[in-house]
């Protein structure tokens, strides 16, 4: 027993000495390779994390990424400066007119791919002699987006073609705008323009009838296949005539002063010729039907607001004018006016109650 206390307190002096020794020897080793206090300063630039030695190859992360610019992009996930503009390329931009922008330096634009492949398509129908099939493929163009000057040459194309195809006594089997129509008996044309959904006014007109009160049973119409719809463009006081989303005409009009007409889509409403009109202004004077000084000419055509700024609108129509040099300006009240063979032609074209006029900036 005495001996084995005498072994274990002769080994505890060695291991105790050797315990001390590698004390010794590790602050010694981290005195002479340890960071300095000029080391520690550059630090504050570039810091070497020893955990990601072993990892990544003494890769380095610096104080740059750390600055308050970067830490908010990072923080609202926004792309640093030089990514957010190479990702900008590959963005389409959608850009809406402003006050001081007109709408048609927006217009100013290349066609589009489908719309080049519907003007090679076009050309290919026209030199088959095939109308139905070039004004198809020509509005689809026209729909697809065609620079500016492009789509002036396919407007004034496509009225060619509605003067052939529609607004004449010739039918086309392949045309789905118009046909033939055998009165029946006890019809009357302002029945049969109804049920296609246009006036009774242009039937009268294209199948050459004198009195539109007068027709004979067996008797075979070209009707149109209704209805007719107006887009009016305000920045550039144009109006566009559809039948159904076919182009067919433009006509230059006058617009109300201070932007006084709303826009939105309105609804075709009463339709009066020779009509009677009073200055809605304090002491305006009135008008009768027939009168030369009528200032809204020959025709009225009023509109009835239903959607955008025209819901709830009231008292406002399309109608004519004494004054033909006003066209193209912002003179009205707030109504839309064409020239007097303008409107006599639109009047012929929109339905009370199925035409619908759509007003944009």
């Amino acid at each position: 027993m005495a001996r084995r206390r005498y072994m274990r307190g002769r080994w505890r002096r060695p291991v105790g000495l050797l315990v001390l020794a590698a004390g010794i020897a590790t602050v010694w080793y981290w005195q002479k390779d340890g960071p300095s206090p000029s080391e520690s300063e550059e630090s504050a630039t570039t810091i070497t994390l020893k955990s990601e030695l072993n990892q990544d190859n003494a890769r380095k992360v610096t104080r740059d990424v750390e600055t308050p610019a970067a830490n908010s992009a990072l923080a609202s996930n926004k792309l640093p400066k030089k990514s957010q503009a190479t990702d900008k390329k590959a963005l389409v931009k959608l850009t809406t007119p402003s006050a001081s922008q007109p709408a048609r330096n927006n217009k100013v634009k290349p066609n589009s791919a489908r719309a080049d492949a519907e003007l090679k398509a076009a050309d290919a129908a026209k030199k088959r002699n095939d109308l139905i099939g070039t004004r198809t493929h020509l509005n689809r163009a026209l729909q697809a987006g065609l620079a500016e000057k492009e789509a002036q040459r396919v407007r004034k194309e496509l009225s060619e073609l509605a003067n052939k195809t529609i607004f004449s006594l010739s039918v086309d089997k392949n045309d789905p705008l118009v046909t033939y129509y055998v009165v029946q008996k006890y019809d009357a044309l302002a029945i049969i323009a109804k049920r296609f959904e246009v006036p009774d006014d242009l039937l009268a007109q294209i199948n050459n009838i004198k009195n539109k009160n007068i027709i004979r049973e067996k008797q075979r119409l070209k009707v149109i296949k209704g209805p007719f719809h107006a887009l009016i463009d305000k920045s550039e006081h144009l109006m566009h005539i559809f039948l159904q989303d076919t182009y067919v005409r433009t006509y230059r009009v006058a617009l109300g002063t201070h932007n006084s007409t709303p826009t939105g889509k309105w609804r075709v409403g009463t339709r009066q010729e020779n009509p009677s009109w009073t200055d809605p202004r304090p002491g305006g004077k009135r008008w009768y039907a027939n009168d030369p000084q009528n200032p809204i000419g020959e025709y009225w055509i009023s509109l009835k607001g239903i959607e955008g700024d025209a819901v709830e609108q009231f008292g406002y129509g399309i109608h004519g004018t004494i004054e033909p040099e006003t066209i193209g300006q912002d003179v009205s009240l707030g109504c839309v006016r064409l020239a007097p063979d303008d409107i006599a032609m639109v009047y012929k074209m929109l339905m009370s109650g199925h035409s619908l006029v759509t007003i944009i900036e």
